[in-house]
Order: C-alpha cells, then structure tokens, then sequence
C-alpha cells in the first residue's frame, strides 16, 4: 500500500494515497465558533470552503503552534483538509507490519486511527480520513460555509 506520510509533533501519520489530493503551505483559516476544538476552521482551497483539521489537537499533542502545511484529502466524496508540521514523502507501506490498534489503546486514540506501525524507530499511525470528522461536525460546519 501506498501512503503519504506527515509528521504532526512526535508523530508520523500515514495517509492513503488514493485519499489524497494535494499538499500546499498553510493558508489562512476562519475560525467557526462551536466547531470542534480539533476543527481549526475553515480554508478557501481552490474556490471552495474546506474544514481544516488540526492533527496535533486531534492526537492531544496541540502546543499552540500552527502546523506548516495542508494536506487535502477526500473524506468519503467529501474535501477536508488536514494541518500537518512536515510531509515526509511517499512510502510503499507493507500491510503485515500494520496492526490492528489494540482496544486498550484505541480508546485513547482518535477514532479515524485504523492501525499502528512504526517508520525508522518512530511510532506511526495508518489514518482513514472517511472517519477524520464526525458527521455532527459537517453539519454544523455545513451551515457556516
């Protein structure tokens, strides 16, 4: 499998490739009042409003600092945008050196983590962007675009 991988603080995220669009440097985002605290906002990427998603506030790792770059993705039929501190690259990730996360852990993950693995010593985890935004959060987002 093919995924873009990012690093957001102490972590390396795989995305896979066929979810994702583009990667830029960050844009200026609008702030929605009641969103999420993960939610950074809203992005005007290529005409259109896309929810931006902070990943280190996602992860519980947030330290205040913006992240420096977007990664648009498809989320479903849906574009989200994700803010990352660094893309990584491209890398061909083997499948059997994923696992499943464990249940203990898993309920102190964000739910959009599919599975684990590690890149060079460094934890890594494989993210489904369909389940990066909850259902409530699009439609509250939704009325505000």
């Amino acid at each position: 499998m093919r995924a873009l991988v990012v690093r957001v603080r102490s972590w390396a995220c795989a995305l896979p490739l066929t979810a994702v669009v583009e990667t830029m440097r960050a844009l200026d985002v609008l702030s929605v009042p009641g969103a999420p605290r993960f939610v950074r906002g809203l992005a005007v990427i290529r005409g259109a409003h896309v929810p931006v998603i902070d990943l280190a506030a996602l992860f519980g790792v947030a330290d205040g600092q913006r992240g420096a770059r977007l990664v648009s993705v498809r989320a479903g039929a849906r574009p989200l945008s994700l803010e990352v501190d660094e893309v990584l690259g491209i890398k061909a990730l083997d499948p059997a050196a994923l696992e499943r996360t464990p249940p203990l852990v898993a309920q102190a993950l964000p739910e959009c983590v599919d599975s684990l693995g590690s890149l060079d010593g460094q934890a890594m985890a494989l993210l489904e962007t369909a389940r990066l935004l909850p259902e409530a959060a699009w439609s509250a987002l939704r009325g505000t675009a």
